[in-house]
């Protein structure tokens, strides 16, 4: 960034770590973004993107868990069945049809998700999720975040995930496997993303994770960029280095 310019707000998003049990553990989903998006080219991510105003609306009150940051829990939500299909509240009394109607009315833009919500009846009050981390991008890049992390917990892996083009490919995956590919260059990871990994591989079940991660203190954690030997790294609060950018 040039002397004098001025540095980029980070916008206000929210990500979902959908996780469920399976008989290796603790599995997540990753989608990989194309290999050229704007933001986290090529890189697999967790389902989630930009807080818009709609998600801040009064009439999500009563319809969500009680994780606290209510829009960024509406926009995990939202982008979670934009991108993916997947519809976390209890939607038994509602035609499949209709649903997919709902999903293509809003990735058209055609219609809010406050609106799916009244005319589907959505109700997310008993899903279980966990507000647990906040990640900001970087001072100096271009584009920025100030992402909200939740986790998900579903009782079983959804049969499908109809990906949108905005995503190239989606993998069930634990932690440790997740991180094993990535070790080897096979499975490339945003900062957060890979952080957020290495967190969950300490955990045993989708129970142990969310009785652990249902209580914490978020803390925003400003990743910054350190120069060593090999190159630039990001880091994050409590890294070697990380107060020397200060």
């Amino acid at each position: 960034m040039n002397p004098g310019s001025t540095a980029a707000v980070p916008r206000p998003a929210a990500t979902v770590v959908v996780a469920t049990q399976a008989r290796a553990g603790l599995e997540v989903l990753l989608l990989q973004r194309p290999a050229d998006a704007r933001f986290g080219a090529g890189a697999w991510a967790f389902p989630g993107g930009a807080i818009d105003a709609d998600d801040a609306r009064a009439m999500w009150a009563d319809r969500l868990p009680g994780t606290g940051e209510a829009a960024a829990c509406v926009a995990a939500l939202r982008e979670l069945f934009e991108e993916t299909g997947i519809m976390p509240a209890p939607w038994g009394h509602i035609d499949s049809v209709a649903l997919a109607l709902a999903r293509r009315a809003l990735l058209e833009e055609s219609i809010p998700f406050s609106e799916v919500a009244e005319r589907l009846e959505l109700d997310f009050s008993s899903t279980r999720m966990a507000y647990f981390a906040r990640w900001i991008t970087p001072r100096g890049a271009a584009l920025r975040f100030d992402t909200r992390f939740f986790l998900l917990s579903l009782e079983e892996r959804p049969r499908r995930v109809r990906l949108t083009p905005e995503h190239e490919a989606a993998t069930w995956t634990t932690p440790a496997a997740a991180l094993r590919r990535f070790s080897a260059g096979r499975l490339p990871m945003m900062f957060p993303t890979a952080r957020t990994i290495e967190r969950l591989a300490g955990f045993g079940s989708v129970e142990d994770a969310m009785a652990a991660l249902g209580d914490v203190n978020v803390e925003p954690a400003l990743v910054r960029l350190g120069v060593g030997e090999e190159g630039v790294t990001p880091l994050a609060p409590g890294d070697p280095g990380y107060d020397e950018g200060r």
